[in-house]
């Protein structure tokens, strides 16, 4: 199975009040890492289409901290006729520090109704689908 690693920027003022990145934020380097992730393997623009975040889910283990490096590994879980489900792990100081799935569906622009994925997606896709 193949995986996606992405190491984003935590800035300064990505932490709250309690000295650790802000759960907002953490969604926002996620979603970052997905792109950069749909980038690589060239499923970012999808011809006629578009993505809808239909849901959503984040378990936060650890508090995420400003300084340690951060490491993200995306693998997908479920590739459906017009959904597919990408996972996303974080990892700091040696240990997990979240575990994020998101479900997007691809849709027609005009109708804004569910479109199936297409070979070019499916194929993309596939290497990073988990067992």
């Amino acid at each position: 199975m193949a995986t996606f690693e992405y190491t984003p920027e935590v800035r300064w003022s990505d932490q709250d009040m309690l000295g650790h990145v802000n759960n907002a934020r953490l969604i926002t380097l996620v979603e970052e890492c997905r792109i950069r992730w749909m980038t690589e393997i060239k499923a970012a623009h999808i011809t006629g289409g578009g993505l809808l975040v239909a849901r959503q889910a984040i378990d936060y283990l650890v508090p995420v901290m400003y300084g340690p490096t951060l490491t993200m590994t995306v693998t997908m879980s479920k590739i459906g006729n017009s959904s597919f489900t990408v996972n996303t792990r974080g990892d700091q100081d040696g240990r997990k520090v979240f575990d994020h799935e998101c479900v997007l569906v691809h849709i027609d622009r005009e109708t804004a109704k569910p479109a199936p994925l297409t070979p070019h997606l499916r194929s993309a896709f596939e290497p990073y689908l988990q067992n």
